[in-house]
């Protein structure tokens, strides 16, 4: 037998309750224009009809595995109340969805996949996919569907546009989660799961990052690319700074950086990026401070004078107020420069390199593998300092993972250390006075350190004064050279950095040279053949005889 309940009727009835719910089981339920039906329990359709043209609201569950409907598609179902309630649409269209929660700590969670097609006001409480448990449940809705949210509301999980083009940023979880394609062949339909970190969104692999996860998938669509806002709270910074944050993506389990083209919105919080390929939208996302600090620490071995190092060029302003290195071998175009030198301690001008290669192997972290570098300043204690003299150095890598750190000098051979594992905190840290902190290639003929006077601490060799990479006569040449034309200042033939050459330069020189101070590396491409070479210096750098 068919039934019909006028929503006066169950108005009526439910006023008289203190709690009241409603069980269909076969029975055709109507709410007619302009009606209301407000239930203070749970709303189950298991078998029958719903047709709504009117408001339900429910302050419980609402469970539908029979039909719901509407005539004149101007139904609205209201989810309110307080408790953690469960929202299944089953296969009905619920035209109009608002939930309005008691409070913030109140919530909607989705008991399956639920469509809503024209419109969701989220004014309070939470709203959630259930992502952790049921990745695949999705609130989905035509990209027309209107989405409102009310300062600070977000969804959890899964938000699948359908009937996608191109040209338009549609939302999703939240006013500035929004996606764009352009090029290509369009996809029918894009669905962005993200996982806040209250939701439990916590990225793939222990490293440095918000705590946010974003994945992306579509249905259809090649040869298009996306420009994609990021959102994120302040509470999932953790380490990282605002004003720093860029989009990761992780390629065959290791975290890349999207520097560029970036932009930022600290008063709104999120961050924006464009062009990221139809390949690259279906890779885990995250954000991260891309900029680490890099705890570094060093002797030379010709500025040693038993205890610390020399501040010469220093005391005789002769340091250069911008960085050294844009000359081969370094081969540096950064743009480092003070107005001043910043610390009397300073002895000289250094560049620290961060390395990742793919295999891991310290073999392979040639001048290739490089991710990020900066020019710094080396203080007469051994400390790497950034261009305020004081702060350790600091500068953006573009790879996530255990990692390689490199410095070079001038005129000293450089010295890498072995791997290093990174950390959430955004550190790396190396001490290379300490003979065991540095990495000794195979067949090296010796340590890739110098045991310095005083018998404790270890520094860099010296004698690099033709910057080749290896300490032979034709350094000793060039000092001596120098020597006979009285030269002074910042010179590559200055070997202890005292401002001037003379015959203590060609004796820590020789030094190097009798201790057979030298390195290697693997083989090296030369046009399309891979050719063995020799890497004259410490780290694996393609300098080739």
């Amino acid at each position: 037998m068919i039934k019909q309940l006028l929503f006066t009727v169950l108005s009526v009835f439910c006023s008289l309750m203190a709690y009241c719910q409603l069980y269909n089981n076969g029975a055709t339920i109507t709410i007619q224009n302009g009606g209301y039906m407000l239930l203070a329990g749970n709303l189950q359709n298991v078998s029958g009809t719903i047709t709504n043209d009117g408001k339900i609201e429910v302050q419980g569950n609402f469970i539908n595995s029979g039909t719901y409907t509407s005539t004149a598609n101007e139904d609205s179902l209201i989810m309110s109340g307080t408790g953690q309630d469960t929202l299944t649409g089953g296969g009905s269209l619920i035209n109009y969805l608002t939930i309005n929660k008691t409070t913030a700590s109140d919530s909607v969670k989705l008991g399956g996949t639920t469509t809503v097609n024209t419109k969701l006001d989220y004014l309070s409480g939470g709203l959630s996919t259930d992502p952790i448990l049921n990745p695949s449940f999705t609130l989905t809705s035509p990209v027309a569907a209107v989405y409102n949210f009310s300062t600070g509301k977000e969804i959890v999980g899964s938000v699948k546009r359908t009937g996608w083009t191109n040209g338009t940023a549609f939302v999703f979880n939240q006013p500035n989660m929004q996606v764009t394609t352009n090029g290509g062949t369009s996809p029918t339909e894009l669905t962005v799961t993200m996982i806040p970190q209250s939701g439990g969104g916590d990225p793939t692999q222990n490293e440095r990052e918000v705590k946010r996860k974003f994945l992306f998938t579509q249905t259809g669509g090649s040869g298009f690319s996306a420009d994609v806002r990021f959102p994120y709270a302040t509470n999932e910074l953790n380490t990282n700074v605002e004003a720093n944050v860029v989009p990761w993506e992780l390629i065959s389990s290791e975290w890349n950086a999207r520097l560029i083209p970036v932009t930022h919105d600290v008063v709104n919080h999120f961050v924006s990026t464009t062009g990221i390929s139809a390949a690259d939208m279906a890779l885990e996302w995250k954000l991260a401070d891309p900029k680490y600090t890099f705890n570094v620490t060093a002797f030379l071995r010709g500025a040693w004078n038993g205890t610390s190092m020399n501040t010469a060029l220093n005391s005789a302003g002769v340091l250069p107020l911008s960085q050294p290195y844009n000359t081969t071998p370094f081969n540096y175009t950064g743009t480092e420069s003070v107005g001043g030198i910043p610390n009397s301690n300073i002895v000289d001008w250094v560049l620290i390199e961060h390395r990742k290669p793919a295999s891991g192997l310290a073999s392979d972290a040639t001048s290739s593998t490089i991710t990020g570098r900066k020019a710094g300043f080396l203080l007469n204690n051994g400390t790497v300092v950034d261009l305020d003299g004081v702060t350790p150095i600091s500068f953006n890598i573009t790879k996530q993972g255990g990692s390689f750190i490199v410095i070079r000098h001038r005129n000293h051979l450089g010295v890498m250390s072995n791997s290093i594992p990174s950390n959430p905190a955004g550190t790396f840290t190396n001490d290379y006075s300490l003979l065991a902190n540095s990495y000794k290639a195979s067949g090296a003929t010796s340590d890739p350190v110098e045991l310095l006077s005083g018998g404790l601490k270890y520094g860099l060799w010296a004698g690099d004064s033709n910057k080749n990479g290896v300490v032979n006569g034709t350094d000793v040449s060039s000092i001596k050279l120098a020597i006979s034309s009285l030269a002074t200042g910042y010179l590559f033939t200055d070997a202890n950095l005292s401002n001037s050459i003379n015959g203590t330069d060609v004796s820590l020189t020789k030094n190097t040279i009798s201790s057979l101070g030298s390195g290697s590396a693997p083989t090296i491409a030369n046009g399309n053949t891979r050719l063995s070479a020799q890497v004259q210096t410490n780290i694996p750098d393609p300098i080739v005889e």
